[in-house]
């Protein structure tokens, strides 16, 4: 095979995103199809142009969250109208539409190592995307299309990327069983739950330690749910397994602490007792939102407050040191929501817990996508300055409090894929001001919408 019958696939870095591409670029080599896969730090642009000069076949991958999109939407938008460009990540499976808005060639909604295949080899073959390839969306005569859905057995991907020194943490669950309104895992399409054998594990263990990547560090939406039988209860026996076979390659694995956090229900003394004993961390991190039971019950947790704080005791009693996520501003929260949370952060601290901190973020494709970010209680932040003084604290909760208004507000200008956009009605009381900062380029797609809105404030 020639350089001119070769796709070039240019794989944007962005915070935060790197690592996702390489079971991606694992797929892609393993194909069949004759690529090049390069990473690239900064704008593609003038790679992007050179290649085109020269005839070459080129396709450009971004992955984004709902950070990067607000972005690099100009980025893409203009990269968009020089070669076919894929975006994928969680931002483009929640809102694929304003992606497609973008230019974007296709928006990945579904497992990205089977549609960056499918994709791939269509434009090596000169096919095209009429038609939109599984697990992608298209949009085509002024209509967005989604293509079927086919789901990835895990172990048909390496998690790494040697080539590109692409060493993430092993994925070893994919989806969720639970349905947190606040969290996109669970709505992505068909969200199926699926696990990496021990054996694809170890094998890929094996390779980090040979590279002198000896800490094995796992991602999972629940990380003590690996090997779970019914999703509810944790396999002790499983995760043993997991955690011997990596040691026996010579990694040091690490279990339960982020990017693998787990859920009260799975904090077990059958569980830890595995854990001290085979794994690295020191530290288990617990979701538990919120100090109230109902705002627990109405964002769908499925837990109330005493089995996260159970769960924090027996972490502390097996030697770890819990770290407990707590959600600000989730819509809904009412004052004696703030109160029983603060109470419940004082109390965690008092154990011996430490806290995680975050502010509500409407994520697309979540229930409360539309929900606006509610301000920071000034009950919470009395109690962020006197926890702050013990230590105690840890997030970006500061950051996100802004970050939830511009991603709202990005979510009501465009909030479902219609054949032109239809804005949340009343939005713009909250928006005005930050649509009128946007970047002209994000906010090409929606101009007359845009100066609609404005001219209501």
């Amino acid at each position: 095979m020639g350089a001119e019958s070769r796709v070039y696939v240019l794989m944007r870095s962005v915070y935060g995103g790197k690592n996702a591409f390489a079971p991606v670029a694992s797929a892609l080599a393993g194909s069949g199809v004759d690529v090049r896969i390069e990473m690239v730090e900064e704008s593609p642009d003038p790679v992007v142009r050179e290649l085109v000069r020269r005839g070459r076949r080129v396709v450009v991958m971004y992955g984004v969250s709902s950070p990067a999109f607000l972005e690099l939407a100009g980025e893409i938008s203009r990269v968009s109208r020089l070669a076919p460009t894929v975006v994928g990540g969680p931002h483009a499976t929640g809102a694929y539409w304003q992606v497609l808005r973008l230019g974007a060639a296709a928006a990945v909604v579904g497992d990205g190592e089977i549609a960056a295949v499918e994709i791939v080899r269509r434009i090596a073959e000169g096919s095209g995307l009429e038609e939109p390839p599984p697990n992608t969306a298209i949009m085509a005569g002024g209509r967005f299309k989604v293509g079927p859905v086919k789901l990835a057995r895990l172990d048909d991907y390496s998690p790494h990327y040697p080539r590109l020194g692409l060493f993430p943490p092993i994925e070893i669950m994919r989806g969720c069983s639970y349905r947190c309104m606040f969290c996109q895992v669970p709505w992505e399409f068909k969200s199926q739950v699926r696990f990496r054998s021990v054996e694809s594990v170890a094998a890929a263990a094996a390779d980090y330690v040979a590279a002198g990547k000896s800490e094995i560090r796992f991602v999972a939406p629940i990380g003590f749910a690996y090997g779970s039988e019914d999703l509810r209860t944790p396999n002790p026996a499983a995760v043993e397994e997991l955690l011997s076979r990596v040691r026996a390659v010579g990694g040091k694995p690490y279990l339960g602490s982020f990017p693998s956090e787990t859920r009260p229900e799975f904090v077990t003394p059958e569980i830890l007792r595995v854990v001290r004993r085979l794994a690295y961390n020191r530290r288990i991190s617990i979701g538990l939102q919120s100090g109230s039971d109902m705002l627990l019950e109405r964002v769908g947790r499925g837990h109330g407050v005493e089995e996260a704080v159970r769960a924090a005791g027996l972490a502390i009693e097996y030697g770890f040191t819990p770290v407990v996520d707590i959600i600000f501003g989730m819509p809904g929260e009412s004052y004696e929501d703030v109160v029983e949370t603060v109470n419940a952060m004082y109390r965690l601290s008092s154990m011996g817990a430490r806290l995680r901190l975050h502010h509500f973020l409407p994520l697309p494709g979540t229930p409360l996508a539309r929900s606006p970010p509610k301000p920071l209680h000034p009950l919470y932040r009395k109690a962020v300055l006197k926890l702050l003084g013990r230590g105690v604290l840890e997030g970006h909760w500061e950051e996100q409090e802004k970050l939830g208004l511009e991603i709202y507000c990005m979510t009501a200008l465009d909030p479902a894929p219609t054949r032109e956009p239809q804005p949340l009605r009343g939005s713009e009381r909250l928006c005005s001001g930050l649509w009128e900062a946007m970047t002209p380029a994000r906010l090409e797609p929606y101009a007359s919408v845009l100066e609609a809105l404005l001219s209501r404030a």
